[in-house]
């Protein structure tokens, strides 16, 4: 009986929070052919899609992607976010659309968290209805709405599952949730290395509390120790291919870093759309660092972290100043002396991204001070009511809002008539200055029917070869640039006037197909503009080693 009413809680759990996200963003859900900007998204798209079809045909060279050809590893150069891509197959073994197979991963990132945060906070002994809005604080916390173009920051369902297991092991000390420990916190590394870094400092300093407070010196102490070596066995693989790749990516410059810290007044700066805050609360100096996480989760929080104190509370409240402070970056505390003696911080551009873990350390001690306000009602219907009335504050809080915007189902027919091996594929147009970097992401996206390596490329660093192929390119198709293209291994030139201004693209196509040296080998109508395919030459000169990791593929 007892295992039939936790079920039935179970699925009673997902099913509100399916509903509550599906209506909390109804704009995308109506539409799984859009998505919310035409950026990171088909950025999220390639990603999973290249790393699905790598596993599937080559391994041994995952991170070896078809972007800012011939360098190597170049999946590296962001987060290569492996686990959500694994999820996301049997989508792809069904033939759903890539963008609707990533709107429902996003969505379902929503939900998978929030049901998380519930289980947690159910484990920490809020009753149903304070772990429901600990559930619902954490699925639309406003850090999340900001982000809701970033995939990989909605993989946050790792983070209650952690310290749920470490909970489990240190107060109960239930060996076999080692190795699920062990386990959830590699899931996030792989699902998200920004958190999976900052969650590994944050789960540290919960476990310390926990052990601290409780005095405890037995095997419980070999058991997190076991998991954390577990992980770290799971993590090395990956770390390693991103080390190898330092040299060539560079780290964040100390300025870029030092612009991503917050400070302690983000946490009352909004971009939140709603009315309220836009009129009383200032607006951020950027996205990164709208940090405010809505009022009813900090009325909340603060009832919950009011005394008696309970040792998972003061754990998590010592994670989350930890949080707090990492999210300070530069400008905290801990961090700047982390900085210091720990290298793989130096690839992290936005330290103001540890705020997720303080959202969760609020929704936590929400669920305490919910169920503390719920107590106090007379009856259930009371009890119900204040819980509709707290869940639609914090929608509000929220104010979830996702612009839609259609992509495109198909790729230009040109990409059809490349050959089948030995193509190298320069994408135009492009632009100075670099920072029209993102006007790539469309290639990539068009990348995913064909697989060709290009010259062109998108991620989290820009490397300097894109440098030299903007400069290279800065007046084309004359014949410098077109040499240019040749000596970089380049055989085949697409043009897309769909995005470009027309008349100034028919023109190029123009003086392209005058050009010595290069043939056109398909032209069609797309999206009511032209495009066009044109083979280029060959030379000679076209690097060895890189011609054969392609051909390998």
């Amino acid at each position: 009986m007892f295992r039939l009413a936790r079920i039935h809680e179970a699925v009673s759990v997902l099913a509100a929070l399916t509903t509550l996200t599906l209506l909390a963003f109804y704009q995308q859900s109506l539409d799984l052919f859009a998505v919310p900007d035409r950026g990171d998204p088909l950025f999220s798209i390639w990603r999973m899609a290249w790393v699905r079809h790598q596993l599937a045909i080559h391994p041994r060279h995952l991170f070896d992607a078809n972007i800012f050809y011939p360098l190597p590893a170049t999946l590296t150069y962001s987060d290569s976010m492996i686990l959500p891509a694994l999820a996301s197959a049997p989508l792809a073994w069904m033939q759903v659309h890539p963008v609707v197979a990533y709107n429902i991963m996003l969505l379902s990132a929503f939900i998978l968290s929030g049901a998380a945060a519930y289980t947690l906070a159910r484990e920490l002994g809020s009753g149903p209805l304070g772990s429901w809005i600990a559930a619902a604080v954490f699925t639309l916390a406003p850090f999340r709405v900001i982000h809701f173009s970033h995939f990989e920051l909605q993989m946050t369902m790792w983070m209650p599952i952690v310290l749920l297991c470490v909970h489990r092991l240190i107060i109960s000390g239930r060996g076999g949730y080692t190795g699920l420990l062990g386990l959830a916190l590699a899931a996030q590394w792989y699902s998200s290395m920004y958190y999976g870094l900052f969650l590994t400092l944050y789960a540290v300093a919960f476990a310390a509390v926990l052990i601290a407070s409780r005095r405890i010196a037995d095997r419980r102490l070999w058991y997190v120790a076991t998991a954390i070596g577990l992980a770290l066995v799971l993590v090395v693989p990956l770390l390693f291919m991103y080390a190898r790749t330092t040299g060539a990516r560079g780290e964040r410059p100390r300025e870029t870093v030092a612009a991503f810290s917050a400070v302690p007044a983000d946490y009352l700066r909004s971009a939140s759309r709603n009315p309220i805050y836009r009129r009383l609360l200032p607006r951020p100096v950027h996205a990164e660092r709208a940090l405010f996480p809505g009022a009813t989760a900090i009325v909340l929080a603060a009832v919950g972290a009011w005394p008696p104190f309970t040792a998972p509370r003061l754990a998590l409240m010592a994670a989350g100043a930890l949080a707090f402070d990492g999210s300070m970056g530069l400008n905290g505390v801990v961090y700047p002396l982390v900085y210091r003696l720990f290298p793989p911080l130096h690839s992290v551009r936005v330290p103001a991204r540890f705020a997720m873990l303080v959202v969760l350390t609020l929704a936590m001690l929400g669920a305490r001070g919910a169920a503390r306000a719920l107590s106090a009602m007379p009856s259930l219907a009371a009890r119900v009511a204040l819980t509709v009335c707290l869940t639609l504050a914090i929608v509000a809080d929220a104010w979830p809002h996702s612009d839609r915007l259609p992509v495109w189902r198909t790729p230009p027919a040109i990409y059809a008539a490349l050959p089948a091996h030995g193509a190298v594929l320069f994408e135009f147009p492009v632009h100075q200055p670099a920072d029209r970097f993102s006007e790539n992401l469309p290639y990539m996206y068009f990348s995913i029917w064909h697989w060709r390596p290009m010259v062109n490329g998108y991620s989290g660093f820009i490397p300097a070869s894109y440098d030299a192929l903007l400069a290279g390119v800065a007046n084309f198709p004359d014949a410098a640039a077109l040499r240019f293209l040749r000596t970089a291994g380049v055989t085949h030139v697409a043009v897309n006037c769909r995005l470009w201004e027309s008349n100034v693209c028919l023109s190029t196509m123009m003086r392209l197909e005058m050009a010595t040296g290069v043939r056109r080998v398909a032209r069609a109508d797309w999206y009511g503009a032209q495009s066009g395919l044109y083979e280029l030459d060959p030379v000679s000169s076209m690097p060895d080693a890189a011609s054969g990791r392609w051909a390998a593929r």
